[in-house]
């Protein structure tokens, strides 16, 4: 008896559960068919609709474009600095950085440590065209020095 009444619920209650959709097709424009459970189809669609239907947004041209900042994005980028002198001895590149301070008080060095030697290095250009000036005057007190290639700061840079 027990079969019988889930035989009888299974022939005549899957119609109910089960129902059919008429789907188009969007590349052939044809249709076809589909038996899905409309519980099961009305949960697909609300998550489609929440997940897949995002608003849209109206973008309104930037009013600030000619106030647009490039260095605020990267404050160190790639440029030039003049190195003045390469060296193992603290405090040979310790006087040295006092003595160009001395001698060119408009440029400002630095002494950079790179794992044994140290570098006392000065400006900040984007170019190597930029720094050609300062490169000229410094070569004068310091014969040696050259531009190197280097990350410098944005906002300081010629």
């Amino acid at each position: 008896m027990r079969h019988l009444l889930f035989l009888f619920l299974f022939v005549f209650g899957l119609p109910l559960v089960m129902g059919q959709i008429s789907v188009k097709d969007s590349l052939s424009g044809g249709s076809y068919n589909l038996n899905v459970n409309s519980a099961i189809d009305s949960l697909v669609q609300k998550t489609v609709k929440a997940k897949c239907y995002k608003p849209v947004v109206e973008v309104k041209p930037d009013e600030d474009r000619e106030n647009f900042d490039p260095c605020a994005q990267n404050p160190k980028v790639m440029g030039y600095k003049i190195q003045i002198m390469y060296t193992k001895d603290r405090n040979a590149a310790n006087r040295a950085q006092a003595d160009f301070a001395k001698n060119f008080p408009s440029l400002v060095p630095e002494m950079v440590y790179t794992r044994p030697d140290y570098r006392v290095m000065v400006g900040d250009y984007f170019t190597k065209r930029s720094a050609g000036m300062d490169l000229a005057s410094v070569k004068k007190k310091y014969p040696g020095a050259f531009l190197v290639q280097w990350r410098v700061w944005c906002r300081k840079a010629k």
